[in-house]
């Protein structure tokens, strides 16, 4: 694409016939924004473009033949009153003409400002690794990978909403005036300023709310009275079409892991950190022989590889670990 005032002028002149497309229409948008110059440009053009279509009218419009048509048109309505005519209908028709002219002048400006001043929706979106990013209220999120977030370029007035699809961990700006809503699905978590977990991908089909400081309050879409309160320390798991809920002590030291790269495995069965380090390293390990299944581990890593973590297991409960192509096999005869 041409990043000059040539190819902006071309999109200009295609916006006033209506022949640009959407995506030039934010293109269009975000070079008038970038400077009061280019703003400049772009009135210059609509007042030359108001001009022509004005010209156009006159010239191209038989006013008094329109005029005669609309008469027999009303006459023939046997069931409507005939209003009697102005003795200048010639004036009146070219009012009305007028008229139409700026109804249509308006709908394209009024199209044009709904693209310049709504603020822009923005995504978050971890393809591949965990990402970090600061909302506009000073808010902190932690994505984890595959996970995305869309937010407003502005909050509203009265409050701050975002869409979260996966895994995502909140350290909310405190507002008291501005409430912190994330829509999950059809689940809201509201919150004012406080740190806690959201996952809305969780294996049973449910969302997972895990409350670190301060206060939450969830609900459905739909029912928003029926508010469930969480204190520091509890885990919710709500169902996403219906009031089935769970509300628990939050007993996993590694729901975190994700994002601080620290696990805790205190006297662990060998499945429960499998499907901890699947979690948390993205990868596809799988335990071959079920008679190590519940082999127990205790042990702490902090920001280690997946093979120095695995070299770990190894070592601790005599067990045979193999790679082929992208899956990691943990075979053994069993623990002592």
């Amino acid at each position: 694409m041409e990043n000059n005032s040539t190819y902006y002028i071309d999109l200009i002149t295609r916006y006033f016939t209506a022949e640009a497309s959407e995506q030039e229409m934010f293109l269009l948008t975000d070079w008038i924004k970038t400077s009061p110059d280019n703003q400049k440009i772009f009135d210059e053009y609509y007042k030359t473009w108001l001009n022509l279509e004005k010209e156009k009218i006159e010239q191209f419009v038989d006013v008094d033949k329109e005029w005669i048509n609309i008469n027999k048109v009303l006459k023939q309505k046997k069931q409507t009153k005939v209003i009697p005519l102005s003795p200048k209908p010639k004036t009146f028709f070219r009012i009305l003409k007028y008229a139409a002219v700026f109804v249509f002048i308006a709908v394209s400006i009024t199209t044009l400002y709904y693209y310049f001043s709504k603020p822009g929706t923005q995504q978050l979106l971890a393809k591949s690794n965990t990402i970090e990013s600061k909302l506009p209220d000073g808010t902190s999120v932690t994505l984890n990978t595959g996970s995305s977030l869309e937010y407003p370029e502005k909050f509203e007035k009265n409050k701050r909403s975002v869409k979260l699809k996966g895994e995502a961990y909140f350290n909310v700006a405190h507002d008291v005036s501005k409430p912190f809503i994330i829509a999950a699905d059809d689940i809201m978590v509201e919150v004012l300023g406080t740190s806690f977990y959201v996952n809305t991908d969780n294996l049973n089909g449910k969302v997972e709310v895990i409350l670190t400081s301060g206060k939450v309050a969830v609900y459905h879409k739909d029912k928003p009275i029926e508010k469930i309160i969480m204190v520091p320390g509890e885990k919710l798991e709500l169902s996403k079409n219906q009031n089935d809920f769970s509300k628990t002590i939050n007993e996993d030291d590694n729901y975190l892991a994700w994002k601080t790269k620290k696990l805790i495995f205190t006297d662990e069965p060998l499945t429960k950190i499998v499907k901890t380090l699947n979690k948390v390293y993205r990868s596809k390990i799988q335990i071959k022989d079920n008679n190590i299944a519940n082999c127990k581990i205790t042990a702490t890593f902090d920001n280690q590889s997946l093979d120095a973590v695995l070299n770990v297991i190894e070592a601790t409960v005599d067990v045979n670990i193999s790679k082929t192509a992208d899956i990691i096999q943990i075979s053994g005869k069993g623990c002592n």
